[in-house]
C-alpha cells in the first residue's frame, strides 16, 4: 500500500505510513467507509474525499499565549486635556491636530526628562509609567515633577495669543501592578492603579496635579501639597485620600525630607575632620572639604550630622546639587542657589523678585544694572522694562 504523502510502500493491514505517519486509509466524511489515500469519491456513497483529506493535512497554530508577566512597584501618571471637546468643535479638523500634537509633544518631553515612560496616547489622554522599563528609587517624585512640568508648559504655551487655551488635569497612583505582553505583541500593566490615576484625572480640576495616599507617602516631605480629604472616584469601591501636589518644597531627597532619623552611628573620624575644619574657617580660614563614597555610604547622612553639630554656630548654609534629572538643564546647580539667595522658592510676582534681585546684588556691590539682567534671564525672570 502505497502512501499518499511519502509514497513510501507500506504491507497491507497498515493503518498509517510507517515512514511519515500519515493515514493510509480515509475515512469518509458522510458515511464513514474506508477509502485508500489516492481515492477521490467515497466507494460506498459517492461523497467527495479531496476537502476532507485536505482539511486533515491543514496544521492548526494554536494563539500566542502572553508570556509570564513582571510584577513590579509603578507610580503611573494619567493627564488629559480640560475641555477638549469644546476647543476641537470651535477649530478646523488641520488646526485641532496640530493643537494636540503640541500638548503631547509637551507632555511626553516633561515624561521622558524626568525618567518616565509614555505607555500610551488615548485621543487627548496620556498614559505614562515611572518604574518600567527603568526604576528608580524616586520614581515617585519624578512623576510629580513631571505632572507638574506639563502644567507649566501648558501655561508657558497659553503666552501664545495665536493658539486656544490649554488646561491639563493630572492623576497620580502608587501601586504594585504587573507588567506584562498582551496577544499583539504590546506591554500592558494590570492592575487598581492606572485605573484609580484615570479617575483622580477626571476629578482634578483645571491645571493641578492631584496624587494619592500612595503616593503622597512616597514624596512627603519633597513637595507643598494640600490634603484635599477622601473622595469618591468613579468605579473605585472605597474612598480615595486625595493630595493637591502644588510645588517642590526645594528639599532634595528623602533623607532631608524624612522627619525622623535613626541614631548617627560610627563615621567620627570624618566628622571630627569636619569640625575641625569648620573650627579654622570660624578663625578666618576658608576651607574646602570633597567627601567621595559610593552611592548609598552615608555622605548626605554625614553631611546632614555636620549641619546639625554647628547649627547653634552662626553662619549662613546654601546647599546645591547636580541632580539626575536635571541632568539636561543647564546650570541647574548654580540657579538653584541664586534661588536660595533669594529666597525665590515662596513664589511671589515678577515685580517682587525682580525687587529681591536688584536688592541682592546691591547688597553683593556688584553693578546692579549690568549683572541684574543676566542673572534675571538665568532665573527665567520676567523682568519687562526693567
Amino acid at each position: 500500500m502505497r502512501c499518499g504523502e511519502c509514497s513510501t510502500e507500506n504491507r497491507e493491514g497498515r493503518k498509517f505510513c510507517a515512514t511519515c505517519g500519515a493515514p493510509l486509509i480515509l475515512a469518509c466524511p458522510r458515511c464513514g467507509a474506508s477509502n485508500q489515500p489516492e481515492d477521490r469519491f467515497c466507494g460506498e456513497c459517492g461523497a467527495g474525499l479531496v476537502d476532507a483529506a485536505v482539511a486533515k493535512s491543514v496544521e492548526v497554530t494554536p494563539l500566542p499565549i502572553p508570556s509570564t508577566g513582571e510584577r513590579r512597584h509603578l507610580t503611573v501618571l494619567f493627564c488629559d486635556l480640560v475641555g477638549s471637546t469644546e476647543i476641537a468643535a470651535r477649530l478646523d479638523p488641520e488646526e485641532w491636530r496640530e493643537v494636540v500634537a503640541r500638548y503631547h509633544r509637551i507632555a511626553a518631553e516633561a515624561i521622558t526628562r524626568f525618567g518616565g515612560h509614555v505607555a500610551k496616547f488615548l485621543g487627548d489622554g496620556v498614559l505614562a509609567y515611572f518604574g518600567w522599563p527603568l526604576a528608580h528609587d524616586n520614581d515617585a517624585e519624578r512623576a510629580a515633577r513631571a505632572g507638574l512640568a506639563i502644567v507649566e508648559g501648558l501655561l508657558k504655551l497659553n503666552q501664545d495669543a495665536r493658539h486656544p487655551k490649554l488646561a491639563a488635569r493630572v492623576g497620580i497612583d502608587s501601586g504594585a501592578v504587573v507588567v506584562a505582553a498582551t496577544s499583539d505583541k504590546d506591554t500592558d500593566i494590570f492592575g487598581e492603579t492606572p485605573n484609580v490615576a484615570a479617575r483622580l484625572q477626571a476629578a482634578a480640576t483645571p491645571g493641578t496635579v492631584l496624587a494619592t495616599a500612595a503616593t503622597h507617602r512616597l514624596i512627603s516631605g519633597l513637595f507643598v501639597v494640600d490634603l484635599l480629604g477622601p473622595r469618591l472616584l468613579k468605579g473605585i469601591a472605597t474612598p480615595v485620600e486625595v493630595f493637591h501636589v502644588v510645588r517642590p518644597t526645594g528639599v532634595r531627597g528623602r533623607l532631608q525630607a524624612a522627619r525622623g532619623l535613626t541614631p548617627f552611628v560610627g563615621r567620627n573620624e570624618e566628622l571630627q575632620l569636619l569640625l575641625s575644619r569648620w573650627e579654622r574657617t570660624c578663625e578666618g580660614d576658608g576651607q574646602v572639604a570633597l567627601i567621595i563614597g559610593e552611592p548609598g555610604i552615608g555622605k548626605s547622612r554625614i553631611v546632614a550630622e555636620f549641619h546639625d553639630r554647628i547649627r547653634d554656630t552662626r553662619h549662613i548654609w546654601m546647599e546645591s546639587a547636580g541632580e539626575q534629572f536635571f541632568e539636561n538643564s543647564p546650570f541647574h546647580s548654580i540657579i538653584e542657589m541664586f534661588s536660595q539667595w533669594l529666597e525665590l522658592q515662596g513664589g511671589g510676582n515678577a515685580q517682587e523678585q525682580c525687587e529681591r534681585l536688584e536688592g541682592a546684588l546691591a547688597s553683593a556691590g556688584v553693578k546692579v544694572s549690568e549683572i541684574a539682567p543676566l542673572i534675571a534671564d538665568l532665573l527665567q525672570l520676567r523682568a519687562g522694562e526693567r
